[in-house]
């Protein structure tokens, strides 16, 4: 199986998210075909980077799956623009999860009377825990993309 690859072509800018180590000094990074995790130190660009390559893949920056719901948040940086992906197969299937939007999600989900496989309940009606749990079990089959930013958020 082949890695996915973000390559990036930085400006040299001194405002946000340019200006952040990790980022400035980012030309390329391969994934792992089966995970990969970003770990560091609160304000290191972790989730700017996932909002980033998320946008790139075509997910809405609230999160949800692909093109399927809409923003209700604002882009936090044009990382975006200078993020070139290389990877072997478009997947079918995706999510973004946004710990701090998902509580939007689940409503527009209700709101639009979705059922896609979220165990025949309303994310609503469980726990944060359980609903982040039922979206794991129920709609994430595997061969997708799936960026989760924040997901130890359900832990707690």
């Amino acid at each position: 199986m082949r890695q996915t690859r973000i390559d990036l072509s930085l400006p040299r800018l001194r405002k946000f998210p340019f200006n952040i180590p990790a980022i400035r000094k980012l030309k390329r990074m391969e994934f792992h075909p089966a995970v990969t995790f970003f770990i560091g130190e609160n304000g290191t660009g972790k989730s700017t980077l996932l909002e980033a390559i998320a946008v790139k893949c075509a997910f809405s920056t609230a999160g949800g799956w692909k093109r399927g719901m809409t923003d209700d948040l604002q882009l936090s940086s044009e990382l975006h623009r200078h993020l070139t992906l290389s990877r072997r197969a478009y997947p079918s299937d995706g999510w973004f999860l946004r710990a701090e939007s998902f509580h939007n999600i689940a409503t527009e989900i209700d709101e639009r009377g979705i059922d896609y496989g979220y165990g025949g309940k309303s994310l609503h009606a469980q726990s944060h825990g359980e609903a982040f749990l039922a979206l794991l079990i129920n709609r994430l089959q595997g061969g997708g993309i799936y960026l989760f930013d924040e997901p130890e958020a359900a832990c707690s």
